[in-house]
């Protein structure tokens, strides 16, 4: 049957259904037969009597799944409308064998209605006011430049005892040099002097303001940075908990804060500048407090944040203590294999380290911390290097400080479930900074979907925040990795997400989509409009 377009000026948006009194009559279009047709729905509503359903640029739908089958016929009347279909596992069961889905884009018949997705599964509200914990730096005696000292660290075989000498010490922290004959580090006094000094006016204090105070199990408030060829073996960086404490699994400890780093000419180009050199640094430290926060001072027995949590944590912190280079390679990689993704490396805790897909796991698990980061309000950098709390941090430190593990704690913090949260994050990687000039589309109407703006460090020059198609070192980012709706492969993690698009044809006045998707993925299926 034919039907006619109208606006409504109660609501302000586009509608498909009958003309309505004072309404303006702007065209008539013939589409696929129907029953009734239907008003838009908002959250908690529903699109009822089988008609259309019209999402206005930038809008998302949530649409309603019954037996593991959702379908939906959306309003084209442009004929030039191009949706994103975000299809999410919430699933976070054993198990990542890929679960079958099927997609037609015949006649639909929605087994129930679709809505309008106006709120957040996380309120910035309360965070923006919350205060942070208090903390007091640590404080102590350490040793004077020249001073030796023994430090066992992990090697490829194990542990190798080597000798460093300190070349540079400062209010927070002693840089180490290896000096054992088999291996020296090469170290520069005049790179170590600015390595020390922007540690610690821009690195330590930024890390102290999000993440909070490092531990001081040694009582000589410093941390201990030791550059050595012998971490060239295991990573460029790292840190160990085992030097906060002797767990099982551990050979030895150093019984204090140590961070381990690769000297610079140990290292291969691009990474061996000092400025990529810190943003490890800053990635690394935050390691060193989060273990410091949720086990030490929970007296835990053991850290059960999933790897990939703690990974991501550690690439938040390269993006917001200000020095973000590498980390964009990072989450280019998650981007472009999100199908390769599941939540559950991320939020399952105990989750060890998968080399195969390492790089996608560490990529999407940094976004994820970024969201939050942002859903709850996020920091400003201030001009003279400052961050200031907007809700941001007062998340973070509750995440980390809680004796329950970050996945555990997140429930209780947000007040939202995990699938929730889940659906919400995946609808942001498919919708956000879709309005740079770049890419030509629209930006998320509700902010639940959107990264806030990644602004310019006052300080270090480099992008602080996420932006999906962000350009940088000559290349562009090209958000999640799509698949056209009706080629898609049909092949879900549980826990994952595929991305489809979906776009009008010319003179057709809707299209239309049905998921059938295996119901042990607990999918929830949302729609966007994107242009």
């Amino acid at each position: 049957m034919c039907y006619s377009y109208e606006v409504e000026r109660a609501m302000g948006r586009w509608r498909a259904g009958a003309a309505a009194t004072g309404a303006l009559l702007l065209g008539v279009g013939c589409g696929k037969s129907s029953g009734a047709l239907s008003t838009p729905a908002t959250d908690g509503g529903a699109n009822g009597g089988g008609g259309l359903f019209v999402l206005a640029p930038g809008e998302v739908a949530e649409l309603t799944v019954v037996g593991g089958v959702a379908a939906e016929r959306l309003a084209t009347p442009a004929g030039n409308e191009q949706f994103v279909v975000v299809v999410a596992s919430t699933s976070l069961g054993p198990g990542r064998a890929p679960l079958a889905y099927s997609v037609s884009l015949d006649p639909a018949e929605p087994p129930a209605p679709s809505a309008l997705r106006t709120t957040c599964a996380i309120d910035s509200a309360p965070w923006a006011t919350a205060s942070l914990p208090p903390g007091t730096p640590p404080s102590g005696t350490t040793v004077a430049v020249g001073a030796t000292r023994t430090i066992n660290v992990s090697s490829a075989t194990g542990f190798e005892a080597i000798q460093a000498t300190a070349v540079a010490v400062g209010k927070y922290a002693v840089v180490w040099a290896d000096v054992t004959p088999a291996h020296p580090a090469v170290l520069d006094a005049a790179f170590a002097q600015e390595f020390l000094t922007d540690f610690e006016s821009t690195i330590m204090p930024r890390e102290r303001a999000v993440f909070g105070v490092e531990s001081d199990l040694d009582k000589d408030g410093h941390i201990q940075l030791v550059f050595t060829p012998v971490t060239a073996d295991t990573a460029i960086a790292f840190f160990t908990g085992c030097d906060l404490g002797e767990t099982f699994g551990c050979g030895t400890t150093n019984s204090g804060e140590y961070l381990y780093l690769t000297p610079p000419n140990a290292i291969a180009p691009p990474y061996n500048t000092p400025t990529a050199i810190k943003e490890i640094l800053a990635h690394e430290l935050s390691h060193l407090i989060h273990y410091g926060r949720k086990v030490l001072r929970n007296g835990l027995p053991a850290w059960h944040d999933s790897g990939y949590m703690i990974e991501g944590v550690g690439g938040f912190a390269q993006d917001v203590i200000g020095f973000q280079a590498g980390n964009f390679y990072v989450a280019m990689a998650g981007m472009d294999g999100i199908d390769k993704f599941s939540i559950a490396d991320t939020l399952v805790d105990d989750t060890r380290y998968d080399t195969t897909r390492d790089g996608v796991l560490r990529g999407v698990s940094y976004l994820f911390v970024r969201w939050l980061y942002d859903r709850a309000g996020g920091d400003a950098a201030n001009a003279d290097g400052t961050l200031a709390n907007k809700g941001g941090a007062s998340l973070l430190r509750r995440l980390l400080d809680a004796p329950k593990t970050i996945t555990g704690e997140l429930p209780d913090a947000t007040r939202s479930t995990l699938a929730d949260t889940t659906v919400d994050f995946y609808t942001t990687l498919a919708m956000s900074n879709r309005d740079e000039a770049s890419i030509g589309g629209v930006a998320p109407k509700n902010p639940c979907f959107a990264f806030l703006p990644a602004p310019v460090d006052p300080v270090t020059g480099k992008q602080r925040g996420a932006n999906v198609y962000t350009q940088f070192h000559g290349q562009q980012m090209h958000g999640p990795k799509t698949q056209k709706a009706a080629a898609a492969d049909g092949k879900i993690l549980p826990g994952g997400v595929e991305v489809l698009t979906l776009d009008a044809a010319a003179g057709q006045a809707e299209v239309d989509v049905t998921l059938t998707v295996d119901p042990k993925a607990a999918v929830r299926v949302r729609v966007g409009r994107v242009r």
